[in-house]
């Protein structure tokens, strides 16, 4: 049971559910075996489309990176599978909300088998796989999908009786079991080297920078130099700050501190998830459901294999992001200044995020936040502007398309339509938030969730039309997905169904 909101701030489903918590029968509606759906203090599942929504990014999420959907248009049709998801899911939520409704009135078995079917079917594969990790991700993701399909059926059967804690505090219990997954893969790199290329030529970077030499100008990224069409491309692709962040750890300690820091990286950014997730899209709170975010954030395989057994640094850029996001709000300075220094690690996906979290009514501390946090980009600019301009600008266009990419199956010309179509797609949201304040029918685009929204689908839409589709690329947008996934309480029409 929430507590500190007034009846009066309270929306009319979470005071009816209020109002319920209040008996006995806590939530339990008779005859229909079904408790509230939200994730309140004492771990009760979530209503609207929240469940739902979480049991589609788990099944996506241990899918993706299986054999069957790292290239090509195996990878394409994933990537669609979700994105059309996730448009059904902005447009058309009272539809998904009576979805969910229909399915949380079947048997609890009917529901159990329809949750934990991909990550079986996942699990059956995984044993025959050489990455035998994936067994113990594919067995946390059952156990979370199995929770958010049932746990309210648990709820139901031990309400008023003594239970051990694992019981009375599900999420908690949830969260300590997903941290199988970062810890398990942790342990993989550090006892197993398989550092990337974007690991290793950061290592180099900071070495190179240390000794006072210029990153961008030096022959650090060899597949850069094959990939861009010549020995000027094999400069540091990245920006100043990423160096920074890597460079006290991985000097003294070695190459291995990348992993280090990485976690400690996934450790901001899932209490940043947690403070996003932790009240819903209108400021009410729901506890549990920030742990279950949290706990659904830890068994990430795309976030787990590629931040602590490879070292990507693709978490670094996106958790300035979500530090935008948590304190947009209350502060545009704050907001703009952390974007910069995204932009400052890395292109994306600050870049997105620059345009679609620009607040046009407090515009002006915005953009002084944001002139202040690139600066290192203006002094490494102003230090060597060619090598610069060229390895961290210019090798995204002139890159070849590998196989994780469709269009390297494709025409050339086709690539770059749909690339077009998805950039058109950004920028004119990036308009759409800039006229909203003018524009009364554009006001709801002032509320978090919507630049949210049009954030994970323009930075989905980049990434299905780019030249790669790397796994480490899914963390500049399933972060955000998630947040917003679990701020989604059900606030719509169709959630009058769990009232």
């Amino acid at each position: 049971m929430r507590t500190g909101d007034s009846a009066a701030s309270r929306p009319v489903v979470a005071q009816k559910s209020w109002r319920k918590s209040r008996g006995a029968k806590v939530g339990v509606q008779k005859g229909r075996g079904m408790i509230d759906h939200q994730f309140d203090q004492a771990g009760a599942p979530a209503s609207g489309t929240a469940r739902l929504s979480l049991l589609a990014y788990l099944a996506f999420a241990l899918i993706l990176p299986t054999d069957a959907f790292q290239y090509g248009f195996g990878r394409l049709a994933m990537l669609l599978v979700f994105l059309g998801f996730l448009l059904v899911w902005c447009v058309w939520r009272t539809g998904l909300a009576a979805a969910e409704a229909w399915l949380f009135r079947q048997a609890w078995p009917i529901r159990l088998i329809a949750a934990v079917a991909v990550p079986l079917g996942v699990l059956a594969a995984s044993f025959h796989s050489p990455h035998k990790v994936r067994v113990v991700e594919a067995g946390v993701i059952i156990v979370l999908a199995g929770w958010l399909a049932c746990g309210d059926v648990l709820a139901e059967r031990w309400q008023g009786r003594k239970v051990p804690p694992s019981l009375v505090l599900p999420p908690l219990v949830l969260l300590l079991l997903a941290l199988a997954v970062p810890l398990l893969n942790l342990v993989s790199g550090l006892s197993v080297y398989k550092l990337s290329d974007v690991a290793t030529t950061t290592v180099d970077a900071a070495h190179v920078l240390w000794h006072g030499a210029n990153p961008w100008a030096a022959q650090i990224d060899a597949y850069g130099a094959i990939n861009g069409h010549g020995a000027a491309y094999g400069g540091y692709k990245y920006l100043p700050l990423m160096i920074v962040a890597y460079l006290p750890f991985v000097l003294p300690f070695g190459a291995s501190a990348v992993l280090w820091v990485d976690a400690a990286i996934v450790a901001a950014m899932a209490v940043l998830v947690w403070m996003l997730a932790r009240r819903d899209a209108q400021g009410v709170p729901q506890a549990g459901m920030g742990l279950i975010a949290i706990a659904v954030l830890l068994a990430t395989p795309e976030l787990a294999e590629t931040s602590l057994a490879m070292g990507y640094n693709d978490a670094l850029g996106m958790a300035l992001v979500l530090a935008a996001m948590v304190c947009w709000r209350r502060s545009a300075g704050l907001a703009g200044l952390l974007i910069g220094f995204s932009l400052s690690c890395k292109l994306m996906p600050g870049l997105v995020a620059m345009t679609l979290l620009f607040p046009a009514q407090r515009w002006k501390p915005y953009m002084l936040g944001l002139l202040a946090g690139l600066v290192p980009d203006m002094v490494v600019l102003a230090w060597a502007p060619l090598p610069f301009v060229r390895n961290v600008l210019l090798f995204n266009f002139v890159r070849l398309p590998d196989s994780t990419s469709w269009r390297m199956l494709a025409p050339g010309w086709v690539g770059r339509v749909a690339s077009l179509a998805a950039l058109a797609f950004w920028l004119g949201s990036s308009l759409l938030v800039l006229a909203a304040p003018r524009l009364p029918a554009l006001a709801d685009l002032a509320r978090l969730d919507r630049r949210m929204m049009l954030f994970v689908v323009a930075v989905l839409l980049l990434i299905i039309t780019g030249s790669t589709a790397h796994d480490d690329y899914m963390i500049w947008w399933m972060p955000a997905a998630l947040a917003l996934f679990a701020r989604d309480r059900g606030t719509h029409k169709g959630a009058a169904a769990f009232a």
